[in-house]
């Protein structure tokens, strides 16, 4: 039942199983493919914030169409790595096998960077600082994390935490200053296995340095690794800088659950705690960890109540981030990320109860081959909550986002629920504040399988709120697949805004541009959408030698504003379970393309 058919799709019972799988299963590891336990490893850091110069704003109006072929209609509805620094040895480290952590060679001007393929093992070994080397766990020189210096830690400086069958109890505070060569890194150690060390919140004792130093008096019921500043730093202009936190397991930083404060009395982490909580922090990359059990997953803020309140540079890649949150309160989220230039790669992102899988309030967003399931929205994009310096909405990249090689399901039978607007762009608060360009959607899979009988209609994208959205906010849409398997309605826009296909999109054989009587405007000039019920894909969602999805032109962003790298922003890999990041598959001319989030080999 296809006009042209273009689309992929992931199952929920893959999803769902793979989001409980062990630390190790699945996980997207280390950055050297040839890693064993006992070998090698490389942890990249992040690249500056760009601060070029750049203007203007999607725009336009129109109604919606259905198109089969290239022709154009109009209506109200359709039928149919871095360089490796090695340097000074180990301050304390033990004569295990080591590697080196290596600075960044990622240009200021380089937004997003260049992705990072994955490598073939989850394994994770020891590494040796450029500065100092800290061996924490069974036989080496600190037995727990306790007495582990975190508020000293220096540029070059690696904290190895070895793999142990009981899981490590203590909440960490860190201030680490390190430089794009020489990084800060905590770094898992797996076992041969490739178990992940496990960090539990959960009846934690405070860091001895936090305590004696009153780290973080303010915060002490918000997460379990807290980056901040100490009291004798300056308030308005001390960030932590260029830390990289790896190979973990992070779980148990959630509201009611118990911990020691730096008095040593028993406390409780509040509601809105994460396993990685930042109030401001610059060039921080989390990759290869398992996130789960915890109020929010990682919390970076931008509060702008300095000149220097803001965090810029937040690398998410290769996690596995999921079950977050609560089932009563949606403002607690898998990620709740703030801050200048954000990229999420290569991560498997489950629900997370009543808030969103993603929520970012950050301004030249990258999200690109991740596998994502929908909770309260699949991806949320609002404005910055910045209040009275702004470092975030001034980027030349605030009112633009890219969001490709991903596959996003939206299942109603997910334990977490499902959403009715998939994905936000524009506010939720300040309509004033709004990202108020072009979210660049292209070469995703999107699959929605909701029955009517559970909700009457789904929604791709809301642009603004409740009706009302800046002038000039725009989707635009190539290359996807757009699969309604649930069977209720699809409505591609909520009320308002504007939805430019480009290319060949997969869609619904019955759609409809909005709800009836509202203005949102889908255009399809120039556009080929191909109409159908099923894709033909294989079992593992790649599409089937005779499936209408292939044979596309492949079309990437049509423009790209001044500030961010064309290079960087092109599908030259795709999501692959159990890995993270793999180079696409080796293209022949015409036949061999498909739209969607996973080409054949």
């Amino acid at each position: 039942m296809a006009s042209i058919v273009k689309n992929n799709h992931l199952r929920w019972a893959l999803a769902l199983s793979t989001a409980v799988m062990a630390g190790c299963g699945g996980g997207q590891g280390s950055t050297d493919p040839s890693n064993t336990s006992g070998g090698t490893q490389a942890a990249p850091a992040a690249s500056s914030p760009d601060t070029a110069a750049s203007s203007g704003t999607g725009g336009g109006a129109g109604t919606g169409s259905t198109t089969t072929g290239s022709n154009t209609e109009s209506g109200t509805s359709g039928t149919g790595s871095a360089g490796t620094t090695t340097g000074a040895g180990s301050s304390s480290g033990s004569s295990s096998n080591t590697g080196t952590a290596p600075g960044s060679t990622t240009s200021s001007t380089d937004w997003p960077p260049p992705p990072q393929a994955s490598p073939a093992t989850a394994c994770s070994s020891r590494l040796t600082g450029s500065h100092a080397t800290f061996d924490v766990g069974p036989g080496k020189p600190y037995t727990d994390l306790t007495n582990v210096p975190w508020l000293s830690l220096q540029a070059g400086d690696v904290v190895n935490i070895h793999y142990r069958a009981e899981p490590y109890r203590t909440k960490i505070g860190m201030r680490a200053q390190g430089t794009a060569e020489a990084p800060v890194v905590i770094n898992g150690v797996t076992n041969d296995t490739c178990q992940r060390p496990v960090l539990n919140a959960e009846n934690a004792v405070t860091a001895t340095d936090a305590r004696t130093a009153g780290f973080g008096r303010d915060i002490q019921s918000a997460g379990l690794i807290q980056i901040y500043r100490s009291p004798t730093d300056p308030y308005d202009t001390f960030t932590p800088r260029y830390i990289t936190i790896q190979n973990l397991m992070l779980t148990g930083a959630k509201g009611g659950k118990s911990f020691k404060d730096n008095a040593g009395a028993n406390a409780t982490y509040g509601t809105f705690s994460a396993a990685i909580y930042a109030v401001r922090v610059h060039n921080l990359t989390v990759e290869n960890c398992e996130i789960t059990g915890n109020g929010l997953g990682v919390f970076t803020n931008t509060k702008g109540d300095t000149q220097d309140s803001y965090s810029a540079n937040i690398i998410i890649r290769r996690n596995r981030i999921y079950d977050n949150g609560y089932t009563t309160d949606d403002h607690e989220h898998n990620l709740y990320i703030q801050a200048r230039r954000v990229l999420y790669e290569g991560n498997y992102i489950g629900q997370a109860f009543a808030g969103s899988s993603i929520k970012d309030r950050s301004s030249g967003t990258v999200i690109r081959y991740n596998m994502i399931l929908a909770s309260a929205r699949a991806i949320d994009l609002v404005e910055t909550e910045e209040e009275y310096f702004s470092n975030v909405e001034p980027d030349p990249l605030y009112h633009y986002a890219w969001v490709y090689g991903n596959i996003i399901i939206n299942d109603g039978q997910a334990p977490g629920g499902s959403a009715v607007n998939i994905v936000h762009w524009g506010f939720d608060n300040n309509q004033a504040k709004s990202r108020a360009g072009t979210l660049y959607f292209y070469q995703n899979t999107l699959i929605n399988r909701v029955a009517q009988s559970k909700f009457w209609y789904t929604v791709p994208f809301q642009l603004g709120k409740d009706g009302q959205a800046p002038a000039g906010i725009k989707v635009e849409a190539a290359s996807n697949i757009f699969w309604n398997a649930g069977g209720n309605e699809w409505r591609f826009l909520s009320n308002v805004g504007t939805l430019q296909f480009m290319g060949s999109n997969y869609v619904p054989s019955n759609w409809w541009s909005t709800v009836p009587g509202q203005t949102a405007d889908v255009r399809t000039n120039g556009a080929t959408l191909i109409t159908g019920l099923d894709p033909k894909l294989d079992t593992n969602y790649v599409p089937l030698a005779a499936s209408p999805i292939s044979g596309q032109m492949i079309l990437s962003a049509s423009t790209t504003p001044v500030g961010a790298t064309a290079a960087n922003l092109q599908v030259a890999h795709q999501y692959k379970e159990g890995s993270g990041i793999v180079a696409l598959p080796t293209r022949l001319a015409g036949t061999s393309a498909a739209i969607g989030a996973l080409q054949r080999p």
